[in-house]
């Protein structure tokens, strides 16, 4: 890769509703068929984030719906694959021993938190995971390969679970830490992404959190960019980028468009300033190509590829001609390209 441009990496946290709940059609599937067609016509590649608690449920519960929807999912990341896009994995634990109650899924809420998940119950899921998503892509492209992992709600602390897993199943890379990022929940969980070494760097790992680095470790971080403010989220998005028609809007969309219960502990504590991410979904596209200019003098003078990886979900997608306006700006550029996140990992970490 040129070590002169700025990657773009388009990450998509690809699921129903935390609860269980959605259908995959209006929340994955149809929103994916969309992006790819705009990605396509301007030459940008796109990863998705597959979460793989959901899909083996519903690959193996009873019933001509959930067998529909299961296929559907298989069909469209062979899709997605084929075109030149990229599949990797996600996983929200409380997948793990779902059951079907009157037609709606019954998860285990217990079991939220990644870092928290017995070693064991990890790694048989990360490992059943990545195989059952390199059997299904790798007919369809023989160099396929799951290579990094992220966590349910960016939970990978403690991480010795997962680095253990990581490690006897190959996978090189996270891509949960978002630096800024801390909360406090009620059950004793926490994410705490304050002092995270970089917003664009990737680092290899300190095995009990993933945050640190401890250089020789075998397992790279790939963080997600963000800033950071004291702004209400509303203000911070309006001030970087003033259309507040567009956003006002965008804010009708999500009050029509939110779902999904609870199925997390409340929050106790949060961090004085809240992190904000490139959510290519909603945010405007002046706001969206801020980020890429910001990244671009940042991390001008250093040495190996530049990344910035800009996150969504499907489930949450808002506008399609906002998006389409963000990479017909950003595919001219002669310092930017867009790539997979696999061949990003394999050509920049582990080459």
């Amino acid at each position: 890769m040129n070590k002169n441009k700025l990657y773009i990496l388009l990450h998509d946290d690809w699921e129903i509703y935390g609860d269980g709940t959605g259908d995959p059609e209006e929340l994955m599937f149809e929103p994916a068929r969309r992006i790819l067609d705009i990605c396509d016509r301007y030459g940008a590649k796109y990863t998705f984030y597959a979460e793989i608690g959901q899909q083996l449920n519903m690959l193996n519960a009873p019933g001509e719906k959930w067998q529909k929807y299961a296929l559907t999912w298989e069909e469209i990341l062979k899709d997605a694959v084929q075109r030149g896009h990229d599949v990797q994995l996600h996983f929200h634990p409380q997948w793990i021993g779902a059951e079907l109650e009157n037609g709606n899924w019954k998860l285990d809420y217990s079991k939220w938190s990644t870092g928290q998940v017995e070693h064991e119950l990890l790694d048989e899921w990360i490992g059943k995971g990545k195989q059952y998503l390199e059997n299904l892509l790798t007919p369809v492209n023989i160099e396929y390969e799951v290579l990094s992992f992220r966590a349910g709600g960016w939970l990978c602390q403690p991480s010795t679970g997962l680095y253990n897993a990581f490690k006897k199943h190959g996978i090189v890379c996270d891509a949960s830490v978002m630096k800024g990022r801390y909360a406090e929940y009620e059950d004793g969980s926490r994410l705490d992404f304050r002092n995270a070494v970089s917003r664009y760097r990737p680092w290899e790992v300190a095995p009990d959190d993933f945050s640190k680095e401890q250089e020789g470790s075998g397992v790279w971080e790939l963080p997600v960019y963000t800033e950071e403010s004291k702004l209400p989220h509303t203000v911070y998005l309006l001030k970087k980028a003033f259309h507040p028609f567009y956003y006002y809007q965008i804010n009708k969309k999500r009050q029509i468009k939110k779902g999904g219960g609870e199925y997390s502990p409340s929050v106790i504590r949060r961090g004085e300033s809240k992190e904000h991410y490139g959510s290519f979904g909603y945010m405007h596209h002046n706001h969206l190509k801020s980020y890429v200019d910001t990244v671009k003098e940042k991390a001008k003078t250093y040495k190996d590829a530049r990344h910035l990886i800009l996150l969504t979900h499907s489930k949450s997608f808002l506008d399609y001609k906002n998006f389409e306006k963000l990479l017909s700006k950003l595919s001219p550029d002669p310092q930017v390209s867009f790539t997979t996140t696999r061949d990003f990992i394999r050509e920049n970490l582990i080459c």
